[in-house]
């Protein structure tokens, strides 16, 4: 009798350790009610050629300071705030339009994304390295 009750306790736990294996196994995206917790990243290069090509529709936002806006941040963005940063300033951007954040190197522009990708909308980007590999590149800055 203890043998089986030996071989019972151990097929449940080995059930039990395959179905967590599952669960770690499945990407994040794919997992039921599982919250953001990285925005997908463009590479720099990448949203170069996009802002060169005039068919490619997408909103690009600068999340950074005041300050550092006025620093000089990419040319067409739209400013946002990080500090001040809610829902309702961007209503107006359809949650299927292609959106591009960043800000100093990612981190910021990230949680804004999640933020973004929370509400609703769908096609999300976050430049990566932000505006730091973006100057390190050597692209077009404009400044105030």
């Amino acid at each position: 009798m203890n043998q089986r009750k030996f071989f019972v306790s151990l097929y449940t736990a080995l059930g039990l350790s395959f179905a967590l294996l599952l669960v770690l196994a499945t990407p994040k995206d794919q997992r039921p009610d599982q919250q953001v917790d990285q925005v997908p990243v463009i590479k720099a290069e990448d949203l170069k050629a996009r802002l060169q090509d005039k068919e490619k529709k997408f909103i690009l936002l600068d999340t950074r300071s005041v300050e550092e806006h006025q620093s000089g941040y990419i040319n067409g963005a739209r400013f946002i705030n990080f500090e001040t940063f809610q829902l309702k300033e961007v209503e107006d951007i359809p949650k299927d339009q292609p959106i591009i954040v960043y800000c100093l190197s990612g981190g910021r522009s990230n949680r804004v994304g999640i933020q973004l990708l929370e509400a609703g909308y769908k096609n999300v980007h976050n430049l990566e390295g932000g505006m730091r590999h973006w100057k390190e590149k050597g692209y077009a800055v404009v400044y105030e």
